[in-house]
């Protein structure tokens, strides 16, 4: 058996604002399936790191590699384009949508084929499909 190529690298991503260093040399690699956390106090980082793999920030050294693919210091939307979007700390649903349909949201941002109220495509609908069944 081989071991599943990575679909998401960070290699040596650092973000300082001025004096301050506020992500330092940070390496992270996720496979399909995996399930990461990333946990620490305020102010060690976690939202600059992910403004940094969204595109919402550059790096100030390092890469970002998502499915084989540079996409550092790509902007948000052309990063979606790829496949990775992000919520923010706040997230809301929309009311008049079911919650298979606000779970195809995402794939509107980043420009998918296949509308939410049409389904969003097969692979969409199955991808929506097991995460609804597992909340149950």
């Amino acid at each position: 058996m081989t071991a599943a190529s990575p679909i998401l690298e960070a290699h040596g991503l650092t973000k300082r604002y001025g004096g301050l260093v506020a992500n330092n040399d940070v390496h992270m690699s996720l496979v399909p399936g995996e399930i990461r956390g990333l946990i620490g106090p305020n102010g060690a980082g976690k939202t600059t790191f992910v403004n940094l793999i969204t595109g919402i920030e550059a790096p100030d050294a390092g890469s970002v590699r998502l499915d084989g693919t540079d996409i550092t210091g790509l902007l948000p939307h052309r990063i979606a384009a790829h496949g990775l979007v992000r919520t923010f700390q706040v997230s809301r649903v929309f009311a008049n949508l079911t919650v298979r349909e606000n779970l195809l949201v995402p794939f509107l941002a980043a420009g998918s084929p296949g509308g939410v109220r049409e389904g969003g495509g097969p692979r969409r609908r199955a991808f929506a499909s097991r995460h609804v069944d597992a909340a149950r």
